[in-house]
């Protein structure tokens, strides 16, 4: 602990002070004009000791006036809370309190000790203060200081050093929490009567007194003899009272850094001079380590934990920070480039996986192809062998009606006539159809003429209705032929691409409220257009591009050589084939050929509903 320079001769003058006390000062000459003195302000902290400020200010000042007569002392109250604020603010020369309130000066407002009170109980100054722990004499359940664990106890004041800070102490040095230890504490300000009282009583389990208080009370007849006992009681002879903790320095008379060197003299020397009184004397300052101690245990005053600041908390843990920081980023960095590494290998999955998609589909279609081109080499089979087997019943039939009609020659019967003559068209249509697939399954080359592919259409129109489509779905039938529309092909084969055309239209609108079927034929610019139009359902992304591959008709009926037949026809025919979804339903077949070169001009186009 750091001392004051102006307290450095305070051992050397201690000798004087005795022959300053021996020696009578000369007195002022008779009629003289008394001098001017001057003030010296003595800040004086409250404490709760009974007769403090009568007891030991009022002898301590009259002595200092007296020894001291060319100076004039004032005093100032100063409560023990606002001690260092108001310290500040009325800058006394001097300052008495209790040791605990000056250890605390001493670290925030420059204070320095002088002297030390010491009573007339205690050996030395220095070990003067301390607190008893008392019960009721009868109460044999308490006799340690264990013995308090959840018990009520009563004091004077939280901030008294001589009463609960003592104790808080002495509990904290046995390892108990002064929080928890106990169930709850009842200040009262004034140890007696109140103490007293609320222990006899049974208020309170325990109470806190200061040492020698309890001899006091007892001597001055306030309080009868035995009827309090003493626990933990220490037996160290430093004081003739009974006590229960440990002992510390009593009142402290100071002096601050601003005060005048010669005035600090002159008050010490005074004080150490002045003769003991009945209950006190004054003595050199010390033993503040005690204090120090004290106060370290219970984590108060200058020990007290102080709120953190920011600035605080970055510098005592800033490199947990900077370590936490990295970490982090370190953490974001690998995420980071574990996202990525995940993304990149994600992205290459999606790609294998979609490659594997297209392969499947890639492989489906072939083994579509393959099983379409299996059934068509099938039907072709097939249709070569019934073409085969169908020449001779058709031969024959064609005979049968020729000798029919050469026997009803005698008859003159005109309808009979008209009917040989068409069974006889129908029989050579047949065989023209028979030698038709003879010749795809021989590859026979065809040679093309040129045809109206108006009358084309409108002799497949009549056929058609002689169809089971037909008959099922009877569409409404919307002819724009134009005529003169002539290409160079084979008129049976583009009847049949037209019938297919309109029987796969047929099918699509099964289901249809009220089915149509639009054909146009019309001559363009680049050549000639035939069109089939149809209102089925709107179909599928999928259901059209299976259409448009031509890989089976709209229908789940059949062979699925509808379509086939009808681009194998366009193609034979140098013919652009177009398939179109129109809105909000239906789809358009569309057959661009180029016109014939012998194809005449004129013509105007001829409408027909049916």
């Amino acid at each position: 602990m750091k001392r004051n320079p102006t307290t450095r001769w305070l051992a050397a003058a201690a000798a004087a002070a005795l022959a300053l006390a021996c020696t009578q000062a000369p007195a002022a000459p008779r009629g003289a004009p008394e001098p001017e003195r001057t003030e010296v302000l003595i800040g004086v902290i409250g404490s709760n000791d009974l007769g403090f400020r009568s007891g030991t200010i009022t002898p301590t000042l009259r002595h200092l006036e007296k020894s001291l007569p060319r100076y004039r002392f004032r005093i100032v109250d100063i409560p023990s809370h606002q001690a260092v604020d108001l310290i500040h603010r009325t800058r006394p020369d001097f300052i008495v309190g209790p040791s605990d309130v000056f250890f605390t000066l001493i670290n925030t407002a420059g204070a320095q000790a002088l002297v030390t009170r010491k009573n007339v109980w205690a050996r030395d100054g220095g070990a003067s203060v301390g607190s008893a722990i008392v019960v009721k004499s009868g109460n044999s359940s308490i006799r340690t200081l264990a013995d308090l664990r959840g018990r009520k106890i009563a004091a004077s004041l939280p901030d008294s050093l001589g009463g609960w800070l003592a104790f808080t102490g002495e509990l904290a040095r046995a390892g108990h929490d002064p929080a928890t230890f106990i169930s709850g504490a009842n200040f009262l300000s004034y140890e007696y009567p109140a103490v007293f009282e609320s222990v006899i009583d049974g208020r309170a389990d325990a109470g806190i007194l200061t040492a020698c208080q309890l001899e006091s009370a007892e001597a001055s007849g306030l309080l009868e003899p035995g009827l309090l006992r003493v626990i933990n009681e220490k037996d160290d002879g430093a004081i003739a009272c009974r006590h229960s903790t440990g002992l510390y320095p009593g009142q402290t008379f100071g002096v601050l850094d601003y005060s005048r060197p010669e005035l600090v003299k002159e008050i010490a020397l005074a004080l150490l001079s002045m003769p003991p009184q009945p209950t006190f004397s004054w003595q050199m300052a010390g033993q503040f380590h005690a204090v120090s101690r004290l106060y370290q245990d219970l984590r108060i005053g200058p020990f007290a934990e102080k709120p953190w600041t920011l600035e605080d908390f970055i510098r005592r843990y800033f490199w947990y920070f900077a370590g936490a920081l990295g970490l982090a980023l370190f953490l974001v960095l690998n995420e980071i480039r574990l996202n990525r590494l995940v993304a990149r290998r994600t992205s290459a999955l999606e790609r294998s996986l979609e490659e594997n998609r297209r392969l499947a589909d890639t492989e489906r279609q072939a083994r579509e192809r393959l099983s379409v081109l299996e059934r068509r080499s099938l039907v072709s089979h097939m249709g070569s062998m019934i073409a085969h087997e169908l020449k001779q019943p058709l031969a024959a039939m064609r005979n049968y009606c020729e000798v029919a009609r050469i026997r009803l020659e005698d008859l003159d019967s005109p309808p009979v006539e008209e009917l040989l003559l068409a069974l006889s068209r129908e029989v050579e249509r047949v065989n023209a159809i028979v030698d038709r697939v003879r010749s795809y399954a021989k590859k026979t080359p065809q040679s093309h003429s040129p045809a109206d592919l108006s009358e084309v259409a409108r002799r497949a129109a009549g056929n058609f209705r002689n169809y089971q489509e037909y008959a099922k779905v009877r569409p409404a039938l919307r002819l724009e032929l134009e005529p003169g529309a002539r290409v160079d092909g084979d008129a049976l084969e583009l009847e049949i691409l037209v019938l297919n055309l309109m029987k796969n239209a047929a099918r699509a609108e099964q289901g249809t409220a009220s089915p149509e079927i639009r054909l146009q034929v019309k001559r363009t610019a680049g050549g000639v257009r035939l069109r089939v139009e149809d209102n089925g359902p709107r179909l599928t992304d999928q259901q059209f591009e299976r259409l448009q591959h031509a890989s089976d008709s709209t229908s789940a009926e059949g062979l699925g050589l509808g379509l086939p037949i009808v681009r194998s026809i366009a193609d034979a025919h140098s013919a652009d084939l177009s398939v179109t979804r129109l809105d909000p339903q239906g789809l358009r077949f569309e057959i661009l050929f180029d016109a014939s070169a012998q194809a005449p001009a004129g013509g105007a186009p001829e409408n027909s509903h049916g």
